[in-house]
């Protein structure tokens, strides 16, 4: 498909989608070699890896895609750019949803530190990606090892395989607006955040590790 002028910024490196780098371009090639120019199943393809394989932990906003490689973990605006990286990286354009979502999305995978500091209503980023001349979003934050420590216990929360034509995102309880798709929010990246520190991040990211352990140790024993 030969894009829209429009369309080419949502192809662009910025600064945190860092698309030229070597290991994001072989590792979106590698999923998609064998689906040639079928961008519907690159994109799908993609999506599977990142939610699943890159595991949602709490990290800051200011990270290169690279670098969520590199660690093969990230929360959602890590995982989003992740996302977008490799999809822009083999032709596919691709964009930044942003939500202002209610913190009782949170509070499953929350420590009571975390989700009492946290404002009312805070961020969420994820991915959208232009397919069939449509904008389709694809929200991969939520790995199923996460979601069947946390999120199978939550009333309208599912885990929905997706089929690169139908949108996936948050239950839209917890949505208050959205914005979007956005080509480069690397200037909204680069803000501070107001009370993260490597203790918090930590701390979240040990309450996490607890969740999946405790889920895997009841599983074994059913």
């Amino acid at each position: 498909m030969t894009e829209n002028v429009s369309h080419r910024e949502f192809l662009l490196e910025t600064k945190y989608c860092d698309i030229y780098n070597p290991e994001i371009k072989s590792t979106a090639k590698s999923l998609t070699h064998k689906l040639k120019d079928d961008k519907v199943y690159s994109a799908i393809q993609i999506f599977d890896w990142v939610r699943n394989e890159v595991k949602y932990s709490f990290d800051y906003w200011d990270i290169k895609a690279s670098e969520t490689l590199e660690k093969m973990s990230g929360m959602c605006a890590n995982k989003a750019n992740l996302q977008i990286a490799m999809l822009r990286a083999i032709g596919i354009p691709a964009g930044y949803m942003i939500l202002r979502i209610k913190k009782d999305a949170l509070r499953v995978i929350a420590t009571d530190e975390l989700y009492d500091q946290s404002s009312d209503i805070i961020v969420h980023v994820y991915c959208c990606t232009m397919l069939n001349g449509n904008w389709v979003g694809a929200d991969a934050s939520v790995d199923r090892d996460l979601y069947d420590s946390a999120y199978v216990y939550v009333p309208g929360w599912d885990y929905v395989e997706w089929n690169g034509k139908d949108h996936i995102h948050l239950p839209d309880r917890y949505i208050v607006d959205v914005s979007g798709p956005f080509a480069d929010i690397d200037e909204y990246m680069d803000m501070p955040h107001r009370f993260m520190t490597d203790d918090i991040v930590n701390r979240s990211n040990n309450h996490i590790i607890e969740l999946r352990a405790k889920a895997k140790t009841l599983i074994g024993e059913v």
